[in-house]
């Protein structure tokens, strides 16, 4: 009896450890009605995706469009144009729908340059102070290359005709119409086109002394050849008075550029 009970209890033994090494079932509750019926699925698959085998959340991140699609991305096509004209010192702003409006300008006057080619804006200042010309006021500045920009400027009487540093001058007013629908539409998408050639009026050469013909003392071979005479000196004569006194109150002489609406800018 003896015997039997231990042969018994081997096999109980060995029934229970096949069990607990075998996978365990999942047991789900059917949803159908009150019924208590369960169902069993089988187990989930040995070999599954882990968080190893995936790359490094930095690694992702610094994936740009371009190279996670393969090719490169077009630029946005611009939908605000404005075409600056040197020859005839006027402005064109038109858009998709056609021109908008038509403005006259001042551009570099003699000595200096404006910028041609094609731009797009860099960046915009709704009250800027030059940093080159004496912090002279440029409102409603957009700048398209470096620091020449389209801003506004109080001197009218000089539109349409070179009369800047180099920037594209435009009426308070009308600056201030551009500065907003660069605003509206975005400075990526605003193209700015400057071409022509300033009408420059024609350079008087002026010499402070002029050459004389050298003196010919018997008259060369006409007798018209000779030059007048005429005195080399000049007088040196000074009153003998002189006011030592200065006036009592001087005109008050105003910074130059910190005025917004006076001086030329």
């Amino acid at each position: 009896m003896r015997c039997a009970r231990a042969l018994a209890a081997a096999i109980c033994v060995a029934l229970l450890a096949s069990a607990a090494s075998a996978a365990p079932a999942v047991v789900v509750a059917s949803e159908a009605g009150n019924s208590s019926a369960e169902t069993t699925q089988p187990p989930p698959p040995a070999h599954q995706a882990t968080d190893k085998a995936l790359p490094p959340a930095a690694a992702v991140a610094s994936v740009t469009p371009e190279e996670a699609s393969g090719e490169p991305l077009d630029p946005p096509r611009p939908t605000l144009f404005a075409d600056i004209d040197l020859s005839t010192q006027t402005m064109t702003v038109s858009d998709k729908s056609g021109e908008l409006y038509r403005w006259p300008i001042s551009s570099a006057r003699a000595g200096y340059t404006t910028p041609t080619g094609t731009f797009t804006v860099s960046w915009t200042s709704r009250m800027h102070y030059s940093q080159q010309y004496d912090s002279a006021p440029m409102p409603y500045a957009v700048f398209f290359n470096q620091g020449v920009a389209v801003h506004a400027t109080n001197a009218v009487g000089n539109l349409g005709r070179p009369a800047s540093h180099g920037c594209v001058r435009l009426a308070l007013a009308n600056a201030r119409t551009f500065y907003d629908l660069v605003s509206q539409h975005g400075m990526t998408v605003t193209q700015i086109t400057v071409h022509g050639k300033p009408p420059y009026g024609p350079l008087v050469a002026q010499r402070r002394y002029q050459e004389q013909p050298m003196f010919q003392p018997f008259g060369g071979l006409f007798a018209d050849e000779q030059p007048s005479y005429q005195p080399s000196y000049q007088p040196s004569y000074q009153p003998r008075f002189q006011p030592s006194y200065q006036p009592r109150f001087q005109p008050r002489v105003r910074p130059r550029g910190r005025q917004i609406y006076g001086g030329n800018w």
